[in-house]
């Protein structure tokens, strides 16, 4: 018998050799609905001669063989659809294409292979013109459904004239298996809190803020690749390099409060659902994250989390402060946030999406 061809096509952009955000989700994304019983066939870009593919997938969390082939055609060097036309064949006999990628949506929809689309950022796709060739795509059935990452981008979408009824929103997702080992803080580590950021560290996610808070004298810790340069140097902020995806559970480890001051200016601010928010919330740090309409949608103040004005650095300090004198309230809302963020599973994303493209999983 031979081997059976993928249920889904997906079509990313993302590196490998160069991994940011968007690549850890699409891989825990394919990786759950290969639990889930589908069969995804996942291309990426090429990568260079002798790259150690399984211990990328290691590092980046990733715990069983998918199916993953990296391709000259996605290289970002082609951005012309005929890129494409050496995959027709194949992307029209799967059941579903899929892409998170605005771009390769447009060259599918040029080379007349219906497919759905992932929508991370709507002020992109304004900015780059994208809106009216997807949403004629849309009204065509070449672009089959669109799916978004919070409900903001859902609304922002409607109101760019999308069909509500072809969209399904799917928030960022967590390994919460591997997350809820983390051992959750005491009482006592939120009365004398250290603060932890996993991510990029730029100015548009908060820098100046991390300074501020430091300087009033909270220790913070910062991990992660660093965009933007520190205007001061102080004992009690401690910069250190990314950490590999696999790694994050004991960087978060390192504290109680789990910082996430994302700012209005931060391109995608309107509709992020960020992969950090869920995975402090699973390892039970107490999230203390920007009061943007998205974040509201996962976090609620004062029960399973901190929610501050972006940029009001005495509003931040002054809710620290709070959480330092009441550590018994401050563990008590880590907890609700640890439980919370068992809804935000990727088995529980894989599933939704399934049932929103219409792909019955089943096992060879």
């Amino acid at each position: 018998m031979g081997v059976m061809p993928p249920q889904i096509i997906y079509l990313a952009r993302g590196r490998p050799q160069r991994p940011r955000a968007n690549l850890i989700q699409t891989l825990h994304t394919v990786q759950a609905l290969d639990e889930a019983g589908a069969r995804v066939r996942l291309y990426v870009p090429p990568v260079p001669q002798g790259f150690d593919m399984p211990g990328f997938l290691a590092g980046m969390g990733i715990h069983r063989p998918i199916d993953i082939r990296p391709t000259w055609m996605l290289h970002s060097r082609w951005r012309a659809w005929p890129m494409l036309w050496p995959m027709r064949a194949a992307l029209r006999r799967a059941e579903v294409v899929y892409t998170r990628v605005p771009e390769i949506s447009l060259q599918l929809v040029r080379a007349r292979v219906a497919h759905f689309l992932e929508v991370h950022d709507t002020a992109s796709l304004a900015a780059e013109g994208w809106i009216a060739p997807l949403r004629a795509a849309q009204s065509s059935g070449l672009l089959r459904g669109l799916t978004v990452i919070s409900g903001a981008g859902r609304e922002a979408l409607v109101a760019a004239g999308f069909d509500r009824a072809r969209m399904a929103v799917l928030p960022s997702g967590v390994d919460v298996q591997a997350f809820s080992r983390v051992p959750p803080p005491a009482v006592e580590d939120f009365a004398r809190p250290t603060l932890v950021y996993v991510g990029r560290i730029s100015a548009d996610r908060g820098l100046p803020l991390f300074e501020r808070i430091a300087a009033a004298g909270f220790p913070v810790v910062l991990i992660g690749p660093q965009d933007d340069a520190v205007s001061c140097r102080l004992d009690n902020l401690v910069l250190e390099p990314a950490v590999a995806h696999a790694e994050v559970p004991s960087a978060l480890a390192r504290g109680a409060v789990a910082l996430m001051p994302y700012q209005t200016d931060l391109r995608h601010a309107a509709t992020i659902s960020p992969i950090k928010l869920f995975e402090a919330m699973a390892a039970g740090r107490l999230v203390v994250a920007s009061d943007l309409p998205p974040i509201r949608e996962v976090v609620r103040h004062g029960e399973n989390g901190v929610l501050v004005p972006p940029n009001d650095p005495g509003a931040w300090i002054e809710a620290l402060h709070r959480i330092k004198n009441d550590p018994v309230a401050a563990k008590a809302m880590a907890e609700a946030g640890r439980h919370a963020a068992r809804a935000y599973g990727w088995d529980s994303r894989a599933r939704k999406l399934l049932s929103f493209v219409g792909v019955e999983a089943v096992r060879a």
